[in-house]
């Protein structure tokens, strides 16, 4: 603060001059001489240091501690292994259990048809001699061992006509195999496989019988070997990679087993035989097979009768026939031809996965009559049949029935064509939703007047409940009493029908 004299004398005016006028900056005012107050610039001086010295704070740095102490340390140990210790005795089991249900559910993890023989493949076998490598746990494969050789003459170059027997087990793993290509050997290599009952009832074991024929020279190139021991039969033919336009090979194998009092238990059955025409007998109840796959391209398959829990059949450029009993799933597959299949499902109720079932070509017909077998107690809290039928350019016709035995089951079917119609059957026991559809064409869902009652609740009436019906697209809902609101896709049934450019129907018995 700044106090002037009072006997500072005033300011004197200068009078205005017309001339531009310097001014110098006046002389800022100075305390009184002998005054006891400080004058500006001290009180300044002394009034910020005031202020510096009050924002002065002692800074105390923290104490230095420890990255981890001992008793942390000791704290995560013993809770690393509490969690090692629960890993091992809870974790490992859950996942060990968790991946074997996975590796069950078929409809979503289809099983492998592996050929027996581990080191197999589709290429040739390079050398092979009557002392090649083993092919399944030490077993030594045998090439090339025939019982009666036989040459003919032939112009150009010598028919050579072979043939071996010998009984084996009827029991275990089967497997016969070629590394013909279709691509390659379409018009050089011919076979035809046939297995079924022997009608000699006196032979004990399965009698297996190979038959080559071929020019010599061919004759000479080509390898048939065979691994056979205890429940394990193996034959592979090697086919030479050279072969010349007028050169060909003439295959002949016959499996039959025997008609014993214990009926003889296959695990698995294997074929892959391109260019040969497959023909599985009728089995009658005297063989027991778990899976059976039967593989070859360009090569036609007849099944007269045949029960496995799981069946596969691929092909193609060649027909399918036969009738199937399948416990867990079937797949029929094959292209540029026709599939007839009489096909029987059954599926176990204290199983929880459905029984499974798929057919598909192209290029031709598909007819599949199936029978579904389920001896539900009560109603069913999840479909007990999946089915997936597809085609196109050919017409698709198939009925699902059930077998007098069977309870009410629940049937998923998905039926696609294209370029063709599409006719599906079902019977009066059928209870789900339905949607039939198509494209430039008409489309038509009828009811029969069969008369059947609630399996579950007597007295209530069988309905039909159509909520969209137009000349391409129909759906609603049949079965008894009213719909379930929502409905429930598990335990009632599902059909859906569709096509383009060709008529599909959907009729139910009652």
């Amino acid at each position: 603060m700044i106090i002037s004299d009072e006997d500072d004398a005033q300011k004197i005016k200068d009078p205005p001059v017309a001339a531009p006028t310097l001014r110098y900056p006046e002389r800022a005012a100075s305390r009184r001489p002998f005054s006891h107050l400080p004058d500006y610039e001290t009180s300044q001086a002394l009034a910020f240091q005031d202020f510096n010295e009050s924002q002065v704070t002692l800074y105390k740095p923290p104490s230095r501690r420890r990255f981890l102490d001992s008793r942390l340390w000791r704290a995560a140990l013993v809770s690393l292994v509490v969690y090692i210790f629960l890993t091992l005795v809870i974790g490992v089991p859950i996942i060990v259990h968790k991946e074997h249900q996975d590796e069950q559910k078929y409809p979503y993890n289809p099983p492998t048809y592996a050929l027996v023989w581990p080191s197999k493949n589709p290429g040739p076998p390079g050398n092979l001699s009557n002392n090649s490598s083993p092919g399944q746990a030490g077993i030594i494969p045998v090439c090339d061992v025939w019982t009666t050789a036989e040459y003919l003459d032939s112009p150009g170059s010598p028919i050579v006509f072979a043939t071996a027997e010998r009984n084996v087990s009827p029991n275990g793993l089967f497997s016969f195999s070629s590394n013909a290509s279709s691509s390659r050997d379409l018009n050089s290599v011919q076979g035809a496989f046939y297995t079924g009952i022997n009608p000699n009832q006196t032979v004990q074991d399965a009698v297996l019988s190979v038959m080559m024929q071929s020019s010599s020279g061919v004759f000479n190139r080509s390898t048939v070997c065979y691994a056979v021991a205890d429940n394990f039969t193996d034959i592979f033919l090697s086919v030479p990679d050279n072969l010349a336009p007028t050169d060909n090979i003439l295959y002949n194998i016959t499996l039959l087993f025997p008609q014993n009092a214990i009926p003889s238990r296959v695990d698995s059955f294997a074929t892959v035989l391109p260019m040969f025409d497959q023909h599985f007998g009728s089995f009658d109840g005297n063989v027991t097979f778990d899976k059976v796959t039967i593989e070859g391209t360009v090569s036609r398959v007849t099944v007269d009768s045949i029960q496995a829990n799981r069946i596969l059949v691929d092909t193609s450029l060649e027909p399918v026939t036969g009738t199937f009993y399948v416990n867990t799933s079937l797949i029929i597959s094959t292209i540029n031809a026709p599939i007839v299949a009489n096909i029987s499902l059954y599926n176990d109720p204290l199983c929880q996965f459905p029984t499974t079932l798929d057919v598909h070509t192209g290029n031709g017909n598909l007819t599949a009559n199936v029978t579904v077998l389920a001896p539900n107690k009560n109603p069913p809290l999840r479909p007990n049949f999946i089915a997936n039928l597809r085609t196109f350019s050919g017409s698709l016709s198939t009925s699902f029935l059930h077998d007098p035995a069977s309870a009410a089951t629940a049937v998923q079917l998905h039926v696609f064509n294209d370029l063709g119609p599409a006719d599906v059957t079902l019977d009066s026991l059928f209870e789900g939703v339905f949607q039939v559809s198509t494209k430039q064409a008409a489309a038509s869902v009828t009811q029969g007047n069969a008369s059947v009652t609630d399996p579950w609740v007597p007295g209530l009436q069988r309905t039909m409940e159509v909520d969209l019906n137009s000349t391409a697209r129909i759906y609603g809902w049949i079965g008894w009493g009213n719909a379930e609101t929502p409905w429930n896709a598990y335990e009632q049934g599902e059909v859906l029908v569709d096509s383009s450019l060709a008529h599909v129907t959907l009729s139910f018995l009652g």
